[in-house]
């Protein structure tokens, strides 16, 4: 399994589901360095614990969570990366 960002309709989307702690955290890391500054992502999870340290980590770093929704049986967090 392996983690996907991809952009779509001008925002990108990180697709998480199946990963447990602590991959989200480490992929929403490395793909925020690797978008523009001002970019948003959508982190899509379905580890329960994930929906708190991933945007946690978000915010230690500068950057603004948006959103934390949860759709279905998973998880929609909505982070933009600070400029």
């Amino acid at each position: 399994m392996q983690e996907q960002l991809i952009k779509k309709d001008g925002k990108y989307v990180l697709d998480l589901r199946g990963f447990i702690c602590p991959y989200p955290q480490i992929y929403t890391v490395k793909a925020l360095q690797n978008v523009e500054g001002g970019a948003i992502i959508d982190v899509l999870i379905d580890n329960p614990a994930s929906c708190n340290t991933v945007p946690s980590i978000a915010t230690r770093n500068g950057h603004s969570v948006l959103e934390n929704v949860k759709e279905g049986n998973y998880w929609r967090i909505t982070i933009r990366k600070k400029e």
